[in-house]
């Protein structure tokens, strides 16, 4: 108990003058409560439980950022849904506690993942660990696909996630608007961040960033990791599902209590944080499926029989 009075009093004292940071802990402390209170929960999806052979989550993309950017005639199917969580956290420790989940394999970019995930996978590769870039202050969306069609191609039977950190600041084409070292881990350090902000959603909400300016930039960030899925979407057969965590705010108001937004509060039930694209493409069907659909037509035609 001391020293999370402690904790929580050299918070203040570091944090007492900044606005911004007042108002995220009002979010989580006092508007979540009340929100959860609110809401039974019931429409939050559990990943898991959906039919897909590859799931690719583009961390903090907006369902309304994705129908701007993506080209939709791409895909079979397209829905909005609502995620299990507000932040990486939140939505990782609600689709991935528990039970194993040895028919998967994770590849993940996002070190947050790393450091809440529950549950056992086949396989939990941690991309992020060896191909974070310090200049570009993120994980360039490359090494992730070229570790997912890796993991795909020794495993074809296998489902697979596979978790990319953009959409999610920093912006790898707007470098000028870097504020901060990559959040969620001491291990990882950015160079040349600005000052002023901790990060280019608090940089909106203190008027140093136009909030049509970090919109641009956060709808060129999802163009460059759609870019850079594609020879993913070509290795992999099966259902592919396009998905995202949670999104992000940018001066929203919440509800009841009519407070601001920036960036993704832990627990915050509101649709700019919760509703994430379901983009389907059905593709081609995996070798395991097609024996499978071989076998049974085989079959029927014995009992009919026309073969023997």
């Amino acid at each position: 108990m001391f020293r999370g009075i402690k904790y929580a009093f050299s918070e203040i004292q570091e944090n007492y003058d900044r606005p911004t940071w007042w108002r995220t802990r009002f979010a989580s402390r006092i508007l979540s409560p009340i929100q959860i209170a609110l809401s039974d929960g019931e429409s939050e999806i559990d990943v898991m439980d959906e039919s897909w052979d590859v799931l690719i989550v583009l961390d903090a993309c907006r369902a309304d950022l994705f129908e701007e950017v993506a080209n939709m005639d791409e895909y079979d199917s397209y829905e909005v849904r609502e995620s299990a969580g507000s932040a990486t956290r939140e939505w990782t420790k609600a689709n991935f506690s528990g039970q194993a989940r040895t028919d998967t394999i994770y590849v993940t970019g996002n070190p947050v993942v790393s450091r809440w995930v529950g549950t056992a996978f086949y396989k939990f590769v941690e991309v992020w660990r060896d191909a974070f870039d310090p200049e570009l202050g993120t994980v360039p969306a490359q090494p992730v696909t070229e570790a997912a069609i890796e993991a795909y191609g020794s495993n074809p039977e296998k489902r697979l996630i596979v978790h990319y950190l953009q959409p999610h600041y920093p912006f790898v084409k707007d470098p000028d608007l870097r504020f901060t070292r990559f959040e969620g881990t001491d291990e990882l350090e950015v160079s040349e961040a600005r000052t002023g902000a901790s990060d280019v959603w608090e940089a909106v909400a203190l008027d140093l960033v136009g909030s049509k300016e970090a919109w641009n930039a956060y709808g060129r960030n999802l163009e460059y990791v759609l870019e850079e899925i594609k020879p993913l979407l070509e290795a992999v057969s099966g259902r592919v599902v396009i998905t995202s965590d949670h999104g992000n705010a940018i001066g929203e108001r919440a509800r009841p209590i009519p407070m601001k937004l920036y960036g993704h509060p832990t627990g915050i039930r509101h649709p700019v944080l919760r509703d994430v694209p379901w983009a389907v493409i059905e593709g081609q069907m995996r070798p395991e499926e097609r024996e499978d659909l071989e076998s049974g037509v085989e079959n029927k035609l014995q009992q009919l029989g026309y073969i023997n």
